[in-house]
C-alpha cells in the first residue's frame, strides 16, 4: 500500500474511480483477509541478515494456505500471518497467530498460538520445517481445528487454550492428503482425491493441561523420548500408576 497526499476533496471522487478502473483496491475490506493481516519484512535480497526469503514468498504462502483452508472447509477462516526472514522477528511473527521464523535456507520455526489482537506472545512449535512441507503440516493442525474449536474460537486462541502436545498427539494419528506443489512459484497443483482421516475426539475426553517446574519438565521430555513415547502418554501413564497405588 502506499499513501497519496495533497489531494483536494473535489478530487477525491474522480481518484476513486480511476484506481478502481484499473484494479486497485482502495478500502480494506475489499483485502483477501488472510493478505489483509500478514505482514513480512524485506529479508532476501535486500537484508544482510536474513537467513531465507519472506516478503518475496509471503504471497505464495498465503495461496498455498488459503488453498488448503478451502479443501478443508474452512474457506471463511483467517488469521494473523507473519514471517521474517531471520530470528530477529521485524514483521513481529512472535504475536502472530501463525508465524514464520527463518531459520535455515527454506526452513522456518513455526510459532502458534498469538492472539488475534496480538495481545498475547505466540510460543515456538516447530524449530525447522521445510517449506515445501507446508500442506502435510498444517493440514492436520487445521483439521483438530475444525473439530476440536469452541463458538468463535480464533486459530490462536485454539491453538493456545488447547496446548502444543494435544496438537502433537493429533498430528501423530492423522496422517494428511498429499498435495503436489509447483517448485518455481510453490503453488499446489492439486491435491490427491483421498478423504483426509479425521479423528473426532469427545469434548467429555479432552486432554487438560497441568503445569510442572521446568526440571520435571525436562525429566519426562528425556525419560519419553527414551522410551519412544510422547510426553502426554508418559505422564497419563505415571500419574494413573501413582494414583492406583495410593488409592
Amino acid at each position: 500500500s502506499f499513501p497519496i497526499y495533497e489531494i483536494e476533496p473535489e478530487q477525491q471522487q474522480v481518484l476513486e474511480e480511476i484506481l478502481k478502473s484499473n484494479g486497485i483496491i482502495i478500502t480494506p475490506e475489499g483485502i483477501e483477509p488472510l493478505v489483509r493481516y500478514s505482514m513480512a519484512c524485506p529479508a532476501l535480497p535486500t537484508c544482510g541478515l536474513a537467513i531465507t526469503e519472506s516478503e518475496r514468498a509471503l504471497p505464495s504462502i498465503i495461496e498455498r494456505i488459503r488453498v488448503l483452508l478451502d479443501k478443508l472447509g474452512l474457506q471463511q477462516e483467517h488469521f494473523v500471518i507473519r514471517m521474517t526472514g531471520c530470528p530477529n522477528g521485524c514483521a513481529r511473527p512472535y504475536m502472530a497467530e501463525l508465524g514464520f521464523v527463518g531459520s535455515a535456507p527454506e526452513k522456518y520455526q513455526v510459532w502458534l498460538g498469538g492472539s488475534p489482537n496480538q495481545t498475547r506472545l505466540a510460543r515456538v512449535y516447530e524449530n525447522k520445517m521445510p517449506i515445501q512441507e507446508l500442506e502435510s503440516f498444517l493440514e492436520p493442525i487445521f483439521v483438530y481445528f475444525k473439530t476440536e474449536r469452541q463458538a468463535k474460537e480464533s486459530f490462536g486462541d485454539f491453538c493456545d487454550r488447547i496446548g502444543f502436545d494435544a496438537i502433537r498427539d493429533h498430528c501423530h494419528s492423522n496422517q494428511p492428503t498429499p498435495m503436489s506443489t509447483n517448485s518455481e512459484n510453490g503453488l499446489v497443483n492439486e491435491a490427491v482425491a483421498a478423504e483426509p482421516v479425521k479423528k473426532t475426539v469427545s469434548t467429555q475426553n479432552r486432554r487438560h493441561r497441568i503445569r510442572v517446574r521446568d526440571e520435571l519438565h525436562q525429566r519426562i521430555k528425556e525419560a519419553a523420548a527414551k522410551q519412544g513415547k510422547t510426553m502426554t502418554d508418559l505422564a497419563a501413564e505415571a500419574l494413573e500408576a501413582y494414583l492406583e497405588k495410593i488409592s
